[in-house]
């Protein structure tokens, strides 16, 4: 019994051979960060979560992916604010409309609608530009581009008048942006200095669209909303019941080149009812230092018969625009006309001496050497053959012809007599907009080096190579991917200037997918926000290439200066 039970134990204790090992490889798992969030997801979900942002949008230093960093101007209802676009780091203006204020009355809100939708339709380089609009409770933001220069208004009464070789290449542009409204059917009705702003010496933008409208019946519809600035009204504002657009535009564009090339207004009065009478009157004066085909185009626009002023074609085809350049040579043409020989003893000077004198400013030379006395001008004098002869080129040797003081004064009718005075919608405070501060003539524009005036190269008149490695022509596009991305996901089917802003778009988290999406929302979308804020930024870069371009075509190789002595003979 004792033998079996050890029997068993020791059976029980000796454990079975195990099986064979299996080796079997197993792969590694490597953890992998997740990967990073883009700049616009990472973004919006601040704005949701993150209690700074939300402290700064309570204290107004932040709207959307806007966050504020400066006062730029204020108005009678809002104040232009700059800001910083967080996802693509560009400046922008912000115009703050505060709904909430009292005063804000209909027609305020009909002026803010109108502004939006105007700068929706019309895209121009020559034409601020409208990013966004964002919306909240009481308060309506638009975010437009910044325009570093400021307005044309201060740069002429702090700098004095402009050259007409830089006037008329700034009035092109002008005429081009007030064309492009007219061809889609809007007027401006606020032209004036204060609304055009300088992108740079030779460049400018029209901006402040709260008077335009929309022609619905055609280019000769009637419009009957009296409005804009007294010193740029045309006659019929204050004298008619109802006026047609584009003529208004165009008398306003008269008495900016005034303005620009003169440095005052033609019509002044302490009074709004004093400048109705001095417009309605038409008597001004223009200098006689002005050459001759600007004095004519301001003659054939300030004109008091809407129906006979120029149309925008006109003023493009006329040779103060055309050809900026013959100005300057009508008036070295006259002062050597009107300068003698003078003989002199022998004597020696220096020629440093000389070209200070050579330095001066055209147009002071002519004042001193032609001295022309200014001419009396009337809006109401009807020259038919100066009218005809308005296009026709004028060359050396040219004098112009000043229409006489005619008697042909239109009649008023008894029922204009009897017409009971009304009230007259303007805007802006009157003290800066009827007594424009009075300027001195031009203060050493070639010694000054930082006004409009003293640029020395005019872009007009410029031919770049289309194969320069500089030059893309992102600038001259106004097609609609300017506003609106096209509605594709083929990168393929579009233009050069929107497929390089959708791979920078890309970059920061916004797909062709996003922006298809989010056409329909227009400009109260920051994705199409964004989009228009970094196509401005390719046209801007497109146009500064294109400018060194024409700067090295024109650059002049330099010459050492030496002061030397030269003898004069007799």
């Amino acid at each position: 019994m004792r033998s079996s039970a050890t029997v068993k134990v020791t059976s029980a204790a000796t454990p079975p051979h195990p099986p064979p090992l299996t080796t079997t490889t197993t792969p590694l798992t490597i953890c992998q960060p997740p990967p990073p969030t883009p700049p616009y997801q990472r973004l919006t979900k601040a704005l949701q979560c993150d209690p700074r942002c939300g402290h700064e949008v309570t204290i107004g230093r932040r709207i959307g992916l806007y966050r504020f960093c400066g006062d730029i101007g204020r108005g009678n209802f809002s104040k232009v604010k700059l800001a910083v676009h967080q996802l693509t780091r560009d400046k922008v203006a912000i115009k703050v409309v505060d709904l909430d204020r009292a005063g804000l009355d209909a027609k305020a809100l009909r002026m803010l609608s109108s502004e939006i939708a105007t700068l929706e339709c019309v895209h121009h380089p020559n034409i601020l530009r409208l990013f966004e609009v964002v919306e909240t409770l009481g308060r309506v933001y638009l975010v437009t581009e910044w325009i570093r220069g400021g307005e044309l208004y201060n740069h002429i009464t702090q700098g004095g008048p402009l050259r007409e070789i830089h006037a008329a290449p700034l009035l092109k542009q002008l005429l081009l942006a007030v064309k492009h409204m007219h061809s889609l059917g809007y007027v401006h009705r606020d032209i004036k200095a204060e609304n055009v702003l300088l992108l740079s010496e030779d460049r400018l933008k029209l901006a402040d669209f709260g008077f335009s409208t929309q022609l619905i019946n055609g280019a000769n519809q009637k419009l009957d909303t009296f409005c804009g600035s007294p010193p740029y009204a045309a006659p019929e504002l204050f004298s008619d019941d109802h006026y047609i657009g584009a003529p208004v535009d165009v008398w306003a564009l008269g008495i900016l080149l005034y303005f620009m090339v003169v440095g005052n207004m033609p019509f002044r009065a302490p009074t709004i009812p004093g400048l109705k009478a001095a417009i309605l009157k038409g008597d001004y004066l223009l200098p006689g230092q002005l050459s001759l085909p600007c004095i004519r185009l301001i003659q054939r626009i300030l004109i008091h018969i809407p129906a006979q002023r120029p149309t925008i074609d006109d003023m493009l085809n006329s040779q103060f625009v055309t050809c900026p350049k013959l100005s300057a040579d009508l008036m070295q043409w006259e002062i050597n006309q009107h300068t003698k020989p003078v003989k002199r003893s022998i004597f020696w000077v220096r020629s440093k001496s000389h070209r200070l004198r050579k330095s001066a400013s055209l147009r002071d030379r002519y004042a001193e050497v032609v001295k022309k006395p200014a001419i009396s001008m009337n809006t109401r004098q009807q020259d038919e053959m100066f009218v005809q002869n308005f296009l026709q080129p004028i060359e050396m040797g040219h004098e112009l012809l000043v229409p006489v003081s005619s008697q042909l004064k239109e009649p008023q009718s008894t029922e204009q007599a009897k017409r009971p005075t009304r009230r007259y919608m303007f805007c802006g405070s009157l003290k800066k907009k009827v007594t424009p501060m009075e300027t001195e003539p031009e203060k050493q524009l070639a010694n000054g080096g930082q006004s409009i005036g003293s640029a020395k190269i005019n872009p007009w008149n410029v031919e770049v190579a289309e194969d320069c490695p500089l030059f893309k022509n992102y600038d001259a596009e106004t097609g609609s991917c300017v506003m609106l991305p096209t509605n594709t996901e083929d990168l393929s089917q579009l233009g050069a200037l929107e497929f390089e802003a959708r791979q920078i778009l890309a970059e920061l988290g916004l797909t062709s997918e996003m922006l298809i999406n989010a056409r329909q929302s227009g400009p109260r979308s920051d994705i199409i926000g964004a989009y228009r804020i970094v196509v401005n930024r390719l046209q801007k870069q497109s146009w500064l290439a294109r400018k060194h371009v024409e700067m090295a075509l024109h650059s002049e190789p330099k010459v050492e200066k030496r002061i030397e002595r030269s003898c004069c003979i007799l």
